[in-house]
């Protein structure tokens, strides 16, 4: 089994198709063609795609061997990089995925010292819910995701950074304004502001909810962290936030809820299977430090 083999039947793979694939590739097709039946000959004749169409997709066989495939070419490719890198990290690229209000409160002076650390570097930062960063580490679009805990996915490297306390947010004109601290069991009849699906503080939120004993009145279902903090400011309902979010902004009073203790533990997340390039790993060493010693006070 020849490497050429491998890179070939990926491509056709992820594009179920011989013609986009020989184009990737800068090869004819009928090259395509024949490295895929050499490689089905030398796994003993077994069928690797089937034809649907003009198109093609991957038997049981393939979808089996396209996982070991997979990650036998995501370490080749590390091991490039790690020999082109290997002094001084003085090229790449690295990717980071993180909920927003840790992209925006906490990543960016990180990214910055990193960058400044490592000049050649090149970053990419994504924002998603812990769901959505699971999604993109999955497929690889970002090499590391700040996520909240717990997470079910097996196979991954994870290191908590930190635990902070969440607290209910409300306009200052709202009744509740000038109180330290509230009961959920106080709040059934407020209206509540929402994140969108695959957000931990979604889940969080409804959770809440349950354990009061109500269903929350929901004004807003899906708004992203910087327009709940808007929508809140407004008047327009209240939420459950991360204290994080919170940072500086003095438009908004934060309750403590007193009957639950309501908390987010957030972790830096990669994948076990899959080698990290220098310049990943590098960033994955970097944040671990920094932000393990990041500890938000409640």
């Amino acid at each position: 089994m020849e490497l050429r083999h491998l890179i070939y039947f990926e491509a056709v793979a992820r594009h179920q198709h011989v013609s986009r694939a020989a184009a990737e590739l800068s090869v004819a097709q009928p090259a395509v063609s024949r490295q895929i039946h050499d490689l089905e000959k030398e796994l003993g004749g077994i069928a690797l795609f089937e034809r649907v169409g003009r198109n093609v997709r991957l038997t049981e066989a393939g979808h089996a061997l396209l996982q070991h495939v997979r990650i036998i070419l995501a370490q080749l490719e590390a091991a490039r990089f790690e020999i082109r890198e290997r002094v001084g990290l003085q090229s790449g690229q690295t990717s980071i995925g993180a909920p927003p209000s840790v992209g925006v409160q906490l990543l960016p002076p990180l990214l910055a010292a990193f960058n400044r650390r490592y000049p050649g570097l090149q970053l990419v930062l994504r924002e998603g819910g812990t769901q959505t960063m699971l999604g993109l580490l999955e497929t690889g679009d970002v090499d590391l995701a700040v996520v909240t805990l717990p997470v079910a996915r097996r196979g991954l490297r994870v290191t908590t950074l930190f635990t902070e306390e969440l607290v209910i947010v409300v306009a200052p004109g709202h009744p509740l304004a000038g109180r330290s601290s509230v009961a959920m069991t106080e709040l059934a009849d407020q209206s509540f502001l929402l994140y969108p699906r695959g957000y931990g503080m979604r889940d969080k939120t409804l959770e809440a909810c349950r354990v009061a004993g109500f269903t929350p009145q929901i004004v807003l279902d899906g708004g992203e962290m910087d327009m709940v903090l808007r929508m809140a400011e407004l008047g327009l309902g209240i939420a459950l936030m991360p204290r994080l979010a919170l940072h500086e902004n003095t438009r908004l009073a934060a309750l403590r809820v007193s009957d639950q203790q309501l908390e987010r533990t957030m972790a830096l997340v990669s994948r076990e299977d899959q080698a990290l390039a220098p310049a990943a790993r590098a960033l994955r060493d970097f944040l671990e430090q920094e932000l393990a010693a990041a500890r938000v006070k409640g």
